[in-house]
């Protein structure tokens, strides 16, 4: 029953999510990295300001409609609603391991779930580029004998840390 306090953990819809098989069990959960969001949100707050700053000074008569106080306040309040979508989709993408299975979820409204079966991973591979390998983020290839051949899990925070969980749960998915 969902809401109910057990052995001190709550269990709710946000817990567990509904797309696990009933023996199935969540070893690790991740966002792609921070910077994934930060960085092109700090781009558009600073174009915004640059845009507040240079609209101070005097325009030429022949470009005066551009300065109407609406045009800008649509203007801002776009630049808002683009860095809202912004976190809301990195925020709904969603990598899992579980004890059985790989499984990217991403989706504001429509959901699109992939999933990879542990039986059926052939190679794990993780790749950085300069900026990921300082501030800590990568991609994780993974490789499968399945349909969709292989899933890359971009931007993972860690992703030598998630590779090592994947293998540990793979040894331990086939020694059962």
């Amino acid at each position: 029953m969902k809401g109910i306090i057990r052995n001190r953990v709550i269990l709710s819809f946000f817990i567990c999510p509904s797309f696990l098989l009933p023996e199935e069990r969540v070893i690790f959960k991740t966002n792609p990295h921070w910077l994934c969001v930060i960085f092109p949100e700090v781009c558009l707050a600073f174009s915004g300001m640059i845009l507040l700053s240079y609209l101070s000074y005097p325009i030429p008569e022949q470009f005066f409609f551009l300065y109407s106080p609406w045009l800008l306040i649509f203007f801002e309040m776009s630049l808002v609603f683009i860095m809202i979508v912004l976190y809301f989709q990195w925020f709904c993408i969603r990598y899992y391991l579980t004890n059985m299975r790989l499984i990217e979820k991403r989706g504001i409204i429509g959901k699109r779930v992939v999933n990879i079966w542990l039986q059926n991973v052939q190679d794990v591979t993780c790749q950085f580029g300069i900026l990921g390998r300082i501030f800590g983020f990568g991609d994780l290839e993974i490789e499968s004998a399945g349909t969709y051949g292989k899933i890359i899990f971009s931007f993972l925070p860690a992703p030598k840390r998630l590779r090592q969980k994947i293998e540990e749960a793979i040894l331990e998915f086939r020694h059962l």
